[in-house]
């Protein structure tokens, strides 16, 4: 091992995305590396960069503003960001929805576009937590931290948009030719924005508009002059980091890059999960009873002139003629004038409704017509047109099928290839040997994985994990991809074994790491008996919450 190895005083974090289950486990994260001491300093202490994704970023944004202010105190940040989301206290889905429902607001904030995404955006800048604009961050004047990266996507070219306070502000393309307009307008972007941006899940979600929804003065000399650019004229759509790397690792690495390799550790936190839900085929039976082509033609005989709209119409008006003929007695009844021109209105209406119907789907056909030949290519066309006699139940299990199997593609197999993508690269590269671990939220569960047996522990970490820590691994691991609590949230407690979670994961994670580096070279401990008193600290840390996982939550909670 080099002589200029030197574990643990230099690290990054990534955080992934995932929602409230990976904000919680975050913060168990950072509460854990507070715990631990490594030469008289905090773990935390030594974090130097931070990439986050998504539900990690709501985490990483608050502590890394935390860490700016002059009175800053771990503690106090732990117990604000706790209290803040206690499910008794947590008003964020509602604050969001009573925005997006009050025209007042948008009437306030007319630069936004309204938009849910937008109205949770507003609802983060009210936060005391999230309060303030990546002015926090300026690369000369930031605390403890070095750099800083909160991960989006973007809908221009499909890349990582990243808001960072070192290298390039957006992405390369859209931030190479522009330098000067993009570096103008970085340090105003609020931090609920940057929040929004990276939390912005897609179907949940529309994209948020840079720089249109991020900047209040669309008269701002800055502002005009970015939009005047190619790129910006049209805005750019910003979405969820989690779209191109949920845990935020290509990012970790561009900043190792930047710092020259100087990383001492990189802990990537990840809590995607990798269950993929098998694809199950339609069951619906198929069963003669309509084509589609007869389904469609009953209901455009709604949209003609029919025979019974004039009869309608000539009924009424052969009442008022006949009764004004005092044909049906020796005066005229007002009645019958009534019941007459009921009759004619509704045979005029129906008429005037059968003409202007008519009209609207001989347009719409021809439309359609139009549209088809251009669309579908010749040879296809005869095939494509036999669709009109297919069985109506035939249909929908062809639309069905290939509807869930484009859901299954987007919402599992292409993040998953790209979260094997990420861990690929990131577990290839020689420079990072002996420089990272990864914290999965489920590996002390207990389960059987695509990876693993579910026993797979190191056998010098003793105690094996007990049955009350893998239940309560297991019940973190299985909250679901949310913002808010629900009551099986409450009722598992989840925010506290999220929190817990993160805690005794990372103590075992680091264990392994430096028994790892222990079987590497066992001169590296004679060399630094600090590691091997980190590691009976680890120990200590471990056995308690083997014993009760929740001890060191029950600890620093308010």
């Amino acid at each position: 091992m080099s002589e200029k190895f030197k574990p643990f005083e230099k690290i990054g974090l990534c955080f992934s995305g995932g929602g409230y289950r990976a904000t919680f486990y975050a913060l168990g994260i950072l509460s854990y590396l507070e715990q631990v001491s490594y030469k008289n300093r905090t773990l935390l202490k030594n974090v130097k960069a931070i990439s986050t994704v998504s539900g990690g970023t709501l985490a990483g944004v608050a502590y890394a503003k935390a860490v700016q202010e002059p009175d800053y105190d771990f503690n106090v940040f732990f117990k604000n960001f706790y209290t803040t989301f206690t499910p008794e206290n947590d008003k964020l889905l509602e604050s969001a929805i009573s925005k997006l429902e009050n025209d007042q607001v948008w009437k306030n904030n007319p630069y936004k576009k309204r938009s849910l995404i937008n109205a949770f955006a507003l609802t983060y800048s009210e936060m005391p937590l999230f309060q303030g604009s990546f002015e926090n961050f300026r690369k000369d004047e930031i605390k403890q931290l070095d750099q800083v990266c909160f991960n989006a996507t973007d809908f221009s070219f499909g890349l990582t948009y990243r808001f960072q306070n070192h290298g390039y502000f957006g992405n390369n393309p859209l931030y190479k030719n522009n330098q000067k307009e993009v570096n103008a307008l970085r340090y105003k972007v609020e931090l609920g924005d940057v929040i929004a941006s990276s939390s912005c899940f897609p179907v949940g979600f529309e994209p948020l508009v840079f720089p249109d929804d991020y900047f209040k003065n669309h008269n701002d000399v800055d502002y005009k002059n970015l939009k005047a650019l190619d790129h910006f004229i049209d805005g750019v759509g910003i979405m969820d980091g989690g779209i191109a790397d949920n845990q935020g690792i290509g990012s970790m690495m561009l900043i190792n890059d930047r710092m020259k390799n100087d990383l001492d550790l990189i802990i990537v936190n990840d809590v995607g999960s990798f269950k993929m839900p098998p694809w199950k085929p339609s069951d619906t039976e198929i069963e003669k009873k309509s084509t589609l082509k007869q389904a469609i033609n009953k209901i455009l005989e709604y949209f003609t002139l029919k025979p019974i709209y004039w009869i309608i119409l000539l009924i009424g008006i052969l009442i008022l003629v006949l009764n004004n003929m005092l044909v049906f007695g020796q005066e005229a009844y007002s009645s019958l004038y009534i019941l007459g021109g009921v009759i004619a209105g509704m045979g005029v209406l129906l008429t005037v409704f059968g003409l202007v119907a008519s009209v609207i789907k001989a347009s719409t056909l021809s439309r359609l017509k139009l549209i088809f030949k251009k669309t579908v290519p010749e040879p296809l066309l005869d095939d494509v047109l036999t669709f009109q006699k297919l069985d109506i139940s035939l249909v929908q299990r062809m639309l069905s099928e290939r509807l869930t199997s484009a859901m299954s593609m987007i919402n599992d197999v292409f993040l998953k290839q790209m979260r094997r993508l990420n861990y690929d690269l990131f577990y290839s590269k020689d420079a990072l040997k002996n420089k990272r671990i990864t914290a999965t939220i489920y590996k002390l569960n207990g389960q059987k994985t695509p990876y693993n047996s579910g026993t797979t522990f190191n056998g010098e970490i003793q105690p094996t994990p007990s049955k009350i820590l893998k239940n309560v691994c297991l019940t973190a691991s299985e909250t679901p991809t949310t913002l808010w609590w629900d009551k099986v949230d409450l009722a598992k407690n989840r925010m506290e074994t999220l929190i817990a979670c993160g805690q005794f994961t990372l103590c075992y994670e680091l264990m392994d790491y430096i028994l790892d580096l222990k079987n590497n070279d066992d001169d590296l401990f004679t060399k630094l008996p600090e590691i091997e008193t980190l590691y009976k600290s680890l120990e200590t840390d471990w056995v308690a919450f083997n014993k009760s996982p929740l001890w060191l939550v029950d600890q620093i909670k308010p």
